[in-house]
This record gives structure tokens, C-alpha cells and sequence, in this order.
């Protein structure tokens, strides 16, 4: 029996038994190399079908986008292409089936310097009609950060902004060479954006783009609801969802104006978890107290026990209740140390003259 004979009796057991051998790494990244040379030359209908059907499995998808980014940061392209301007006939090998692959080294060479055609055929690879394709698929900076109740931080990023959490608060970032988003999981965060108008930053909250240039703001979003406060410059609030073609992830997000547009500028908050946000003025010394949490502190100006109490909770995890509505309404004002709790707890029983009981993780607080 001969080989020709050998290879189709095993590739029939292959289709009769379903069997469908995985490839490699490394092939998948030689056929990447070959579609961005066949971009080169040019698709026609029926190539450029049989490419979105290659695209659609996420580990050809992910290899041609890698690919990309080595492109988009390569600074040596001038260099490959007089290294290899044109393909040598040894550079090349023949299939059984007489078709001529590249060798990785010379085809991945060539990719470098075609990603640029994706852009001049036009080709919608990557998106559904009714989506912009998104520009950078890499992010070139990326950071998950998080606090602990009690706890709050400041993180310096990498375009020069400086970041605050507040307790028990979580961030994913993703920065690419056209966008910067902060996506606030939970919790509560100030930012000071450096300023970088080919690259505006998007904090993405519960459906919301908070956009700015170069500006300052806090966003608090606590129990399903969203709160922005400006403290500098102006932002815009928007919609938006994941791009499909970054894997849902939070890379150039898709944004979408608001039917009505809001803006905000310094000294104004507004509760956008509302389905019709209005937008309120707040003094410098409430915005003041409001960011006392970046030192570590909390300020209480006559707010009622209740609204205290709500507060105080976001700081630990124990829970806070009160025993008794006949407490609710009593005032409180001091300064208080945001890592400790109790230490507020039993300052609170000291002036209010209340009782606090504690059990397990609860604290009851009565009055006396």
C-alpha cells in the first residue's frame, strides 16, 4: 500500500469517528502570516468569506490580533523590508496539494508590513454592520486594583493620572494607544486625568461612560446606585457596551450618546442611576468633606443617624442597625478615622447617649 493510499484510509477514520485534529500553535501563526500576505494582494468575495469563517474561532482570531499589536509597535519596519523585500524562491515549499506556503519567518516578516491594507480594503472582519471596528485591540496598560472595607488607596497610572479608591472598592483598566477606560466594578474612586486629548479616559459604571480630556471627578457606585461628582473641568455622560470583536472585554468599549446629553462641570453632581438625572450644585466645602475619604477621614455636618449609619456600613464588615426608629432622626457632626469603626461606634454611644450591643458580626445600636 502506498503512502497516498495510507493518508486517505486514515483521513476516512478520521471523518467516520468525528475526530478533527487540533493545530498547533505555531501553524495557526503561519496561517495568520498568510491571510495578512493574501490582504496584501488583494481578497476576492469568495477569500474574503473564507477569511471571516477563519476569524470566527477566538484562537485564530486572538493570533491574527496579536500580530496587530506587533505591527503597531514594531519600529524596525523600514529594516525588515530590506531584509526581505520580496519573497526568494527558497523562502517557500510546496504542500501535497501543490500550493505554496510561506515559511514562518519570511511570512511573519511580511504580515509586519501588511496589517496596514486592512484599513484601505475596508474590510468589516471584526464587527457587525451597526458597530464602529474598534482602532486598538491591545491594551498596552493594564491594572485590576482593589480595597478591603477600610481601606483606600491612591495608584499612580501610567499616563500620568492619579487614582483613589475608597473602601471596599474594585477597578479593571485597560489604557490602548487611542483610549483609556477605568471600568468601577464597585465601590467609589476619585480621579485626577492627565490631560491626553487623542486618548480621553471613560470610567464605566452600571451602563454609564463618564468622559473627560483632562479633568477631575468622584464616582460612587454603592447598592445600585451611581453618583458623579466634578470637581474640576467638565465631563459627559454616555452609554455603552463591550465591543463583540475585543472578546467583551473593556478595550475601546462602544460609546453612545445619551438622547438627552448631559454635562457636568466642576462643583456638580448628579445621580445618573436615575432614569432622568438631574443635576444638582454643590459647595466647595461639601466636595471638600465629601473627599475627606482620600485621607482617610469621614466628616458628618448634622446628617441623621440613619444616613450615618449607611454610611459608616460602607467601612466595615460588620453590619450597623438600629434597634430602635426613635434613634433615626438624631444628628451627628464630628470628623471620624475611616479604619475604625468601633472607635466611631463607641463615639457615637458617648454623645448620643445610645447603648451598642454587639453580636457576632452585627452591631445593635438602642438607646439607653
Amino acid at each position: 500500500m502506498n503512502n497516498s493510499t495510507t493518508e486517505t484510509n486514515a483521513t476516512k477514520a478520521d471523518v467516520k469517528s468525528n475526530v478533527i485534529p487540533l493545530k498547533s500553535d505555531e501553524h495557526v501563526l503561519d496561517e495568520a502570516s498568510e491571510w495578512l500576505v493574501k490582504l496584501d494582494n488583494g481578497l476576492d468575495e469568495s477569500e474574503t468569506k473564507a477569511l471571516k469563517v477563519w476569524l470566527a474561532t477566538p484562537l485564530h482570531r486572538d493570533t491574527f490580533l496579536e500580530m496587530v499589536a506587533l505591527w503597531d509597535k514594531m519600529s524596525v519596519l523600514n529594516e525588515l523590508a530590506d531584509i526581505v523585500p520580496h519573497a526568494p524562491e527558497s523562502s517557500a515549499h510546496h504542500s501535497r496539494s501543490g500550493a505554496v506556503t510561506w515559511k514562518r519567518p519570511l511570512a511573519i516578516a511580511a504580515s509586519f508590513l501588511m496589517v496596514g491594507f486592512l484599513s484601505y480594503q475596508g474590510l468589516n472582519l471584526f464587527s457587525s454592520p451597526d458597530q464602529t471596528p474598534p482602532i486598538s485591540q491591545v491594551a498596552s496598560y493594564s491594572l485590576q486594583a482593589s480595597t478591603k472595607a477600610g481601606e483606600h488607596k491612591s495608584i499612580s497610572l501610567e499616563d500620568g493620572s492619579t487614582l483613589w479608591l475608597n473602601t471596599n472598592s474594585q477597578v479593571n483598566i485597560a489604557f490602548t494607544d487611542t483610549s483609556r477606560v477605568i471600568q468601577l466594578v464597585k465601590g467609589e474612586l476619585h480621579i485626577e486625568v492627565a490631560k491626553d486629548k487623542s486618548r480621553p479616559l471613560n470610567v464605566l459604571a452600571a451602563g454609564k461612560a463618564i468622559q473627560a480630556v483632562g479633568t477631575a471627578f468622584n464616582v460612587q457606585y454603592h447598592r445600585g446606585d451611581l453618583e458623579l461628582v466634578v470637581t474640576e473641568g467638565v465631563v459627559e455622560v454616555a452609554s455603552y457596551t463591550l465591543n463583540k470583536a475585543n472578546g467583551k472585554t473593556i478595550i475601546n468599549p462602544i460609546i453612545t450618546p445619551q438622547a438627552t446629553p448631559l454635562t457636568l462641570v466642576e462643583g456638580e453632581k448628579s445621580l445618573l442611576s436615575l432614569p432622568n438625572s438631574a443635576i444638582e450644585t454643590v459647595s466647595r466645602e461639601d466636595i471638600t468633606n465629601d473627599l475627606s475619604w482620600r485621607e482617610g477621614k469621614i466628616v458628618f455636618r448634622g446628617e441623621s443617624l440613619i444616613d450615618v449609619i449607611e454610611e459608616v456600613s460602607r467601612y466595615t464588615d460588620k453590619t450597623v442597625v438600629l434597634g430602635d426608629s426613635a434613634l433615626a432622626n438624631m444628628q451627628v457632626a464630628g470628623l471620624f478615622n475611616t479604619n475604625d469603626v468601633d472607635a466611631l461606634i463607641a463615639a457615637l454611644a458617648d454623645n448620643l447617649q445610645i447603648s451598642t450591643d454587639y453580636s457576632n458580626d452585627t452591631i445593635v445600636l438602642r438607646p439607653r
